[in-house]
């Protein structure tokens, strides 16, 4: 089996803050973001509530840094979450909408932001044919699942700040903002996979919870990794930190319910 080693052993660097802001004020790129995004809770794209939150949340970092998403790159995130979800459907070997996945390529193909979404399916491509198989161990596992989400995030980052792929996946990992936001995924990612236990076993997929060696007491230590522990703020990390801590807690609780479903307890 091979795995993109590159991204397995990736230097510790320092990240940086963006400046805390004071109080309400600190907070309000999330609010103005929310008032702006909340339209989408009812449209039929991005098409589920937490593509619309990740939406809300590339808004809310841009307006952080002082930058207004403008309605192209709106679109082009939109677009972008609903063909990685394609996407995935196909590399999962599930029931997907080919019509749907040609209509979005072709709508990037004739777009500006075609660089990014061809380095970012390649690399998804690339990562998916070298998934684990149903008996690697944990570690693996785990990498996989980085390296798959960082490059899915980096795209959604690239494409709402017009950076290219590779700065985006730096940006992810040095600024303090956006690590919070991948931790954030990789928890959402772990609860996925726990409710999906049963069905990766059954059809052999990749998964946090699904493994030979995964036992609770395991399960607990990713919650832990992609945990933070800095005391919450009123600045511009209030509202990721405030969600990292729900996520994980719902983590928590659900490894607890589905202890039964591993060789060992809690």
């Amino acid at each position: 089996m091979k795995l993109e080693t590159a991204a397995v052993s990736r230097p510790r660097r320092n990240r940086t803050e963006i400046p805390a802001g004071h109080g309400w004020l600190g907070i309000a790129p999330v609010l103005v973001a929310i008032a702006v995004n909340v339209r989408f809770f009812a449209a039929r794209l991005p098409g589920t509530p937490l593509r619309v939150l990740s939406l809300i949340a590339c808004d809310a970092a841009l307006r952080a840094r002082g930058i207004i998403m403008t309605a192209d790159r709106r679109k082009a995130v939109i677009e972008a979450m609903e063909l990685g979800a394609l996407l995935n459907d196909r590399f999962d070997g599930d029931p997907y909408n080919t019509d749907a996945l040609r209509a979005r390529v072709s709508w990037f193909a004739h777009s500006a932001h075609r660089e990014v979404v061809w380095n970012y399916a390649k690399r998804l491509r690339r990562l998916e044919r070298t998934r684990p198989d149903p008996g690697d161990c944990a570690a693996v596992v785990k990498c996989y699942r980085e390296n798959v989400n960082r490059v899915s995030l980096a795209a959604l980052w690239a494409l709402a700040s017009a950076r290219t792929l590779a700065a985006a996946e730096l940006e992810i990992e040095c600024e303090a903002d956006l690590h919070l936001l991948f931790k954030i995924v990789m928890q959402t990612q772990l609860i996925d996979d726990l409710l999906d236990v049963r069905h990766d076993r059954a059809r052999g997929l990749p998964s946090f919870a699904a493994g030979a060696d995964v036992t609770a007491a395991s399960l607990l230590e990713l919650v832990s990794v992609y945990s933070d522990l800095t005391p919450i703020q009123l600045d511009r990390s209030f509202c990721l930190r405030v969600a990292l801590k729900i996520v994980a807690a719902s983590a928590w609780i659900l490894i607890a319910l589905r202890t039964p479903i591993f060789t060992t307890r809690i």
